[in-house]
């Protein structure tokens, strides 16, 4: 590190934190009318998506966050972001934060994934030339190659 990243302030600082959520059993309306007001281990069950966790990001740093399907990265990005409050621990951030966690995040839904590139490079502030010429490696890093032309939403 740096003597001016160990000087920077702390943007996001975790104390502590957990999540557990709440899984409901009786999934179906039938089921939850019949076991309606019975409580306990048989309906519900508790999972725990974040566990004790403490950290400090300073400011100018990038952080990645690497697990497997379930391991909790999303929600811990929520917990960051505050869409989501933890069950125990305290999250202090400095600052505003957003938050863009879900895959389809900046697409719009109707247009091929062509016109989102297009679009969103233009929003960037990208020439049509620019994109042209960052077009094939944008495909290539998305990994969607036969489907570049296929409305987002499917």
């Amino acid at each position: 590190m740096t003597d001016a990243m160990i000087a920077a302030p702390d943007v996001v600082r975790l104390n502590g934190v957990s999540k557990v959520f709440t899984v409901r059993k009786d999934n179906s309306l039938k089921d939850r009318i019949v076991h309606f007001g019975r409580l306990g281990e048989a309906y519900r069950q508790q999972f725990t998506a974040v566990a004790d966790v403490s950290l400090d990001i300073k400011a100018g740093t990038t952080v990645g966050l690497l697990g497997p399907n379930g391991s909790g990265k999303s929600t811990l990005l929520k917990l960051m972001g505050g869409i989501v409050s933890p069950t125990t621990g305290t999250v202090e951030s400095r600052g505003r934060m957003a938050a863009l966690l879900e895959l389809g995040a900046g697409f719009h839904p109707d247009l091929s994934g062509r016109e989102n590139v297009y679009l969103n490079a233009a929003i960037l502030g990208l020439s049509k030339a620019e994109i042209d010429e960052q077009f094939d490696d944008i495909v290539e890093f998305s990994g969607i190659g036969d489907f570049i032309d296929t409305a987002v939403k499917f």
